[in-house]
């Protein structure tokens, strides 16, 4: 049984202390027992946040640090102000100087990577280094774990993994690959409610079998209307009636999980994306 709420934000622009740029502040009022993703409409990129009901924040990957004001504009605009720990899913994913500015800047205390990605850590935060390889998991809070399903080192691979919380199922996908797919069809994926599609071209997707291995209720993608999935992916999302976001379209996305269902959360993309020289 689906249980998704579309709710179309509205916001109070506020005077930002970042660059002196008006920003639309965003408010999830997390509260005891839930937590959020929130899914970052960078130009280059996939960054997402983790929001837990502690308060504590989980960055996935950080962006280029050649484009850290966009990245510091939803920063802003999700009120993010600290970050317990770093979470880096492929090679092009890393970038040695954004994360050295990251962990002095907002108090990074952990930083999660796959095995093949530990010799890439700058030396000064290896010390904040946990490195997780296959099937392993690490645990955020009572209710919400996270578990590596695959770690590649391939091209079009990265690290693949899930968060669960309560019934709720969240699948984040970095590979692409025919070794990736067959690990990935191994594991029980079935409760998966919510897929972070992998696209490392325009002509790729994920494959029909693998789509219906996991069987999601709904699929974000960070990639633009100009920028679609290949025809025939799109027409087995269709067929399979799942709902897709896109950071291009949606601008800022956010999941919210509570005990018993979830909502996606998005905002008009004119009204609060980054807009350089804004």
């Amino acid at each position: 049984m689906r249980v998704i709420l579309l709710t179309v934000l509205s916001f109070l622009l506020v005077t930002s202390n970042a660059y002196g740029m008006k920003v639309p502040k965003v408010d999830l009022h997390i509260s005891q027992e839930e937590y959020a993703i929130s899914f970052l409409p960078v130009e280059k990129g996939e960054v997402a946040v983790l929001h837990l009901a502690s308060g504590n924040h989980y960055l996935i990957n950080t962006g280029a640090f050649k484009d850290r004001r966009q990245l510091y504009y939803y920063f802003n605009q999700i009120h993010i102000d600290s970050i317990k720990g770093l979470i880096l899913t492929e090679k092009n994913e890393v970038d040695e100087t954004m994360i050295i500015e990251l962990v002095e800047k907002f108090g990074i205390e952990e930083i999660i990577v796959g095995k093949s990605l530990e010799t890439l850590m700058p030396k000064r935060v290896s010390r904040f280094l946990h490195t997780v390889q296959e099937d392993q998991t690490c645990t955020f809070s009572d209710e919400l774990t996270m578990r590596a399903l695959h770690e590649g080192n391939e091209k079009r691979e990265g690290l693949d993994f899930s968060f669960t919380f309560f019934q709720h199922r969240f699948l984040w996908l970095s590979s692409q690959s025919s070794h990736a797919e067959g690990v990935l069809l191994s594991k029980p994926l079935k409760n998966v409610n919510i897929v972070k599609l992998p696209v490392h071209a325009k002509s790729e997707g994920m494959s029909h079998r693998l789509l219906k291995h996991v069987d999601p209720q709904t699929a974000i993608l960070y990639r633009s209307k100009e920028r679609l999935l290949n025809g025939e992916m799109l027409e087995a999302i269709n067929e399979a009636w799942i709902d897709l976001y896109l950071t291009g379209q949606h601008g800022l996305i956010a999941v919210k999980f509570n005990s018993r269902n979830y909502e996606v959360l998005t905002f008009d993309q004119e009204d609060g994306v980054f807009k350089e020289g804004g």
